[in-house]
């Protein structure tokens, strides 16, 4: 399988990277480095950004020990490139017992002393072609920042000491970075209620999505020291002063490496700990809300944002309301203003409106949330593509005569079957849908057995020389399993809220219903 890929990444034709200057476009290395630097040196430093309090030096009350440092060397991922170091998480995981001990004793030294090896702030950004953008502006690449390994495990130590803490001042409506919650649950909530308002004559839902602009680049570091003040303890506090403050970054491109600069905004990227700080600031950007306790569902206004449940997944934030336009025009109102105290810009381009019900556009159908699309048709049809576009992918492995057939299956598993069934437990089914899905599904497999006209196969000895499984079948264990983890939910998740929400009583159409989650089929699965 590892060489099945490899030769995939062999045959992918490596083009050079473009970089816009004065005099156009350039592939000199020393000028791209240049060019690239000067604009994340802006992007990452702000001459109006806050000093980070200092936060002396305090000894750990509970000291890190070596059980503890080996732990988070076994969660390190395996080939991953290593930072300014040039230690490889193989390398620890393969070493003697005394290295842990060591990296204990230095990450302790470390909070009693304050001083620390200059590769803990050390990082190399490495600028990534973003897919879908055009070659030339540096603002159209991708900041990969590779850390240092002893920075790593000082991140993931802390995260596994004060993780629940800062875990519990994040609402329920934010989905993103927590055990057990996901992108499903958030498409599925919306989904739910749009259904809801194309089968009833009385039922209208409203959606507001935002997107910031560059947020986790945005935020402000001071900030996030002053909102863990009453999260941690001292000796926690200080070490997490350490990793946020003065970061240096040296772009790296075709291995050279560019000058160094100090970023001083942003929340520093490639360790487990920076999302987490992130949505811990987020939330506390949209608490001081004053008008409007958006976490806790109540309004000091009666009249506004009575019936609105919050979607949060990172930095993509929306609202649902359930006939209630006056509440997201509220909040249409003041979440910018309210998110700019912190320095987080509302991207106006990207945000989106939309209102659904039984005698409304259909505009809503390219709606996308979270890679999905809302009807059930429409993202079918994506998925469909994207699963033919992955599949003219690694058609070179597929026709390698060389390699067997279990390498081939795994890697369409790998490769294409988790494109197409993607959030797939939140489609709404029927027969004829099911059918094509399967359908679809055959017709890869006999590409992949090299199976055309005049060859014929039926689809039961299809299935069993290739032991897949049927797709529909597959999606419907999904969903059966998708429910129970609903229903295992807190009440003030938002797919819950939507659940009750989708109870309320609603006036059906004359002739038949359309295929939706109806109240019977929730009803049951709540028994």
């Amino acid at each position: 399988m590892y060489k099945a890929v490899r030769n995939l990444q062999r045959m992918k034709k490596k083009e050079p990277l473009l970089i816009k200057t004065e005099d156009g476009l350039t592939t000199d290395t020393d000028e791209q480095v240049k060019v690239i630097s000067e604009f994340f040196k802006q992007m990452f430093t702000s001459a109006e950004a806050c000093e980070i309090e200092a936060i002396p030096p305090t000894p750990m009350t509970i000291p890190f020990t070596e059980q503890e440092i080996h732990k988070a060397v076994k969660s390190l991922k395996n080939g991953k490139s290593p930072g300014i170091d040039n230690i490889t998480a193989e390398q620890l995981k393969s070493g003697p017992a005394v290295v842990n001990r060591l990296i204990a004793d230095i990450l302790n030294t470390i909070a009693a002393t304050g001083d620390f090896p200059e590769e803990i702030k050390k990082g190399v950004l490495v600028p990534l072609q973003k897919p879908g953008k055009s070659k030339g502006p540096p603002a159209h690449l991708r900041p990969i920042v590779l850390l240092s390994i002893l920075r790593k495990l000082l991140a993931i130590c802390i995260l596994n000491r004060v993780g629940d803490r800062i875990d519990s001042q994040i609402p329920l409506s934010q989905a993103a970075y927590r055990s057990g919650r996901g992108t499903t649950e958030q498409v599925f909530a919306m989904k739910l209620l749009a259904e809801k308002a194309i089968t009833s004559t009385n039922y209208t839902t409203h959606i507001l999505m935002m997107d910031m602009s560059k947020a986790f680049d945005t935020v402000d570091r001071n900030t996030i020291i002053q909102d863990l003040k009453s999260v941690l303890q001292q000796d926690e506090l200080h070490l997490i002063t350490i990793l946020v403050k003065d970061v240096q970054l040296a772009v790296k491109l075709n291995g050279k490496i560019g000058q160094p600069f100090t970023t001083n905004i942003g929340t520093p990227q490639g360790d487990g700990l920076s999302p987490i700080l992130f949505t811990l600031y987020l939330a506390n950007a949209l608490r001081t809300s004053t008008p409007a306790h958006l976490l806790d569902h109540q309004y000091c206004d009666p009249n506004l944002a009575t019936n609105v449940i919050p979607l949060q997944y990172a930095d993509d934030i929306c609202w649902i309301g359930i006939n209630d336009s006056k509440g997201i025009q509220h909040l249409k109102t003041i979440i910018p203003d309210q998110l700019g105290k912190r320095n987080l810009n509302i991207n106006q381009d990207k945000t989106e409106e939309h209102v659904i019900n039984r005698n409304g556009t259909n505009d809503w159908k390219q709606c996308k949330y979270l890679g999905t699309l809302l009807d059930t048709d429409s993202d079918l049809a994506r998925r469909k593509r994207l699963a033919n576009t992955a599949l003219a992918k690694i058609k070179p492995i597929l026709k390698d005569k060389k390699l067997s057939l279990n390498i081939k299956l795994r890697s369409y598993n790998a490769y294409v079957s988790s494109v197409f069934l993607y959030n797939s437990e939140t489609w709404t089914l029927t027969k004829t849908l099911s059918n094509a899905i399967d359908t679809f599904h055959r017709r890869h497999l006999r590409g992949i057995l090299n199976i055309r006209w005049p060859k014929v196969i039926s689809n039961d000895d299809l299935y069993e020389t290739t032991a897949e499984s049927i797709w529909s079948d597959k999606i419907t264990n999904r969903r059966l399993t998708f429910f129970g983890h609903i229903l295992r939910l807190p009440d003030e998740t938002p797919v819950r809220k939507c659940l009750d929400k989708f109870n309320i009583p609603h006036k059906k159409p004359r002739g038949g219903s359309k295929a939706n989650m109806d109240q019977k089929r929730i009803q049951r699965f709540r028994k």
